[in-house]
């Protein structure tokens, strides 16, 4: 059943104390008044009640058949764009071909190309037909009429990941649209040659995943009301590679219009690749493929190799991520943000409280030990250069409970806290409405891979939101007080994609965040709460001083 979004319940009031006849009146009257107001609205289109949807919906491809159980109706492998495959392979995408008949969309489309990675529950694929997207919505059109869409892009680094490594029930349950994205990853997504900026006549190459993001987002904007959804409230939303990818987007002059909202979770420092740094990496994969090269004949070498032949290429050279071509991307997030060169919209941007914990477990406790003393120090060193002894002497191991803990504290604040709140001021300089939060239960429960038990707190590590907002997995499910949580949330999220505010009645409302008024909102084991100290928790002053 649709549960009611927070921000649109009623608070009840107790009527004073009447007579039988005067309540049987009353009763009377608002029958009345409540009949012809239906029929009123009935009659306009407007507020009609709770009716179960479809589980056939026509799109402008054709139409498509999905499932209905639990109170959510899901459509998966909605194809979206063509296959890459042959000479579509390194081009712009292409739309999907319209279809006859009835395409059944009851089960996923193919991960993109990619190898198997230990955090998450899926196998390696070679498939390059993967430009699919899923849908889920209510299974009953709610109250009210057409709800905001929120689109997700999965992280990954750019070379992991799907649409499927996320099941956003319970968001959806709560009164969301949630649609996901597969989009090409590594080589295959965002590999940059000069022979490739001739063979498309646009003079540039890269961004391929990001090409494809932008044809999804045309996709939702087009069919959003097919679904349900306001083709006006599109959010965009990701995290990690995914929030990275929403930071490209907002800086890509083609992506203009086709979102109204942003949402980043855990988005580093909005990394790109510059031009020169592309292709030197792409000359190097070419190397690897053994096609030798960058011209023409060395695309042609590349397009005749299986995807195995170039995720074995892969791993041993090339730079994957979107790369600043002069054209999809003019020039890097940062700058863009820095400008005011960005589309001007409300935007989150939001942390874990210990991000670089989970990288720290999976390079020392999962694969070898916990972080000795020794190893602090030289990951310091080899990190940080000439700035190495200013934060030894700023982060000293007997501060904390281990080196591992040290070590994940100084990447956490230098990596991602700072960064993300550089930006968030960046932003707000240009568009008043920017939002921060962090996420800090620290009860929250390990990812799925985490076996080995980890030498120092994990709570709030990378990606541990996910479950709480996404429903991705982990070793336990949700407490009862964890649940209460993952619901703050996403009532904060929903009432963002509707409003582009945080204040949904009865959580704490959170004002837009300014680099002189810093307010955050922080998800704790208690619930949601109203702050501004993560600047000063995460030593945001003593970075600054070595930038």
């Amino acid at each position: 059943m649709f549960r009611a979004r927070r921000h649109h319940r009623f608070d009840s009031r107790t009527p004073g104390r009447r007579t039988a006849p005067a309540l049987a009146a009353l009763f009377a009257a608002l029958v009345c008044l409540v009949s012809l107001s239906s029929s009123s609205a009935t009659a306009r289109g407007e507020h009609r009640p709770a009716e179960s949807l479809p589980t056939v919906v026509r799109t402008t491809g054709g139409a498509v058949r999905g499932d209905s159980a639990g109170g959510v109706r899901r459509f998966d492998g909605v194809r979206y764009g063509r296959a890459p495959v042959g000479d579509l392979r390194w081009r712009p995408p292409v739309a999907a071909a319209a279809w006859k008949g009835v395409r059944d969309t009851r089960a996923p489309g193919a991960d993109c190309v990619q190898t198997a990675a230990a955090w998450r529950p899926a196998a390696a694929s070679t498939d390059e037909d993967c430009l699919f997207l899923n849908v889920w919505t209510p299974a009953e059109q709610p109250f009210g009429g057409a709800l905001p869409v929120t689109v997700f892009f999965h992280g990954g680094g750019f070379v992991n990941g799907s649409g499927t490594d996320i099941d956003p029930v319970s968001y959806v349950r709560a009164g969301g649209i949630v649609v996901t994205v597969n989009y090409r990853l590594g080589a295959l997504g965002w590999l940059t040659l000069p022979g490739l900026d001739t063979d498309t006549g646009q003079g540039t190459s890269g961004n391929y995943g990001l090409l494809d993001q932008e044809l999804a987002l045309k996709w939702v904007k087009a069919n959003a009301a097919a679904f349900g959804g306001d083709p006006s409230k599109v959010m965009v939303t990701g995290q990690s590679a995914g929030a990275e990818s929403i930071c490209a987007l907002l800086a890509s002059p083609s992506a203009a219009g086709l979102f109204q909202r942003a949402a980043m979770e855990s988005s580093l420092r909005c990394a790109v690749n510059t031009r020169t740094t592309a292709q030197t990496a792409g000359a190097a994969f070419t190397e690897a493929a053994d096609c030798a090269g960058t011209g023409a004949r060395a695309v042609a070498c590349l397009r005749a190799k299986s995807p195995v032949e170039i995720l074995d290429a892969q791993r041993s050279a090339g730079s994957w991520r979107p790369v600043v071509d002069g054209t999809v991307l003019p020039r890097s997030p940062t700058d863009a943000f820095a400008t005011g060169r960005f589309h001007k919209m409300p935007v989150l941007i939001g942390s874990t409280q210990n991000e670089a914990g989970a990288f720290v477990y999976e390079q020392y406790d999962l694969t070898s030990h916990p972080v000795t003393p020794a190893q602090y120090e030289s990951a310091v060193r080899a990190s940080y250069g000439t700035d190495a002894e200013a934060v030894l002497a700023h982060y000293p191991p007997a501060r904390y409970s281990s080196a591992g803990q040290a070590l994940a504290a100084v990447r956490s604040d230098s990596g991602f806290s700072c960064p993300k709140l550089a930006h968030a001021g960046a932003l707000a300089a240009h568009s008043a409405a920017t939002y921060v939060y962090e996420f800090r239960d620290t009860t929250a429960p390990l990812r799925s891979y985490q076996l080995v038990p980890p030498s120092f707190a994990l709570g709030t590590q990378h990606s541990a939101e996910l479950l709480y907002l996404w429903g991705a997995p982990a070793l336990t499910p949700l407490s009862g007080v964890q649940r209460a949580l993952a619901d703050e949330m996403a009532d904060y999220w929903q009432h963002f994609a509707e409003t582009g505010t945080l204040s949904p009645p009865g959580l704490p409302r959170i004002a837009a965040y300014t680099a002189g008024a810093p307010t955050e909102v922080a998800f704790t084991s208690h619930g949601s709460a109203a702050v501004s100290d993560e600047s000063a928790a995460h030593q945001c002053a003593f970075w600054s001083t070595l930038a």
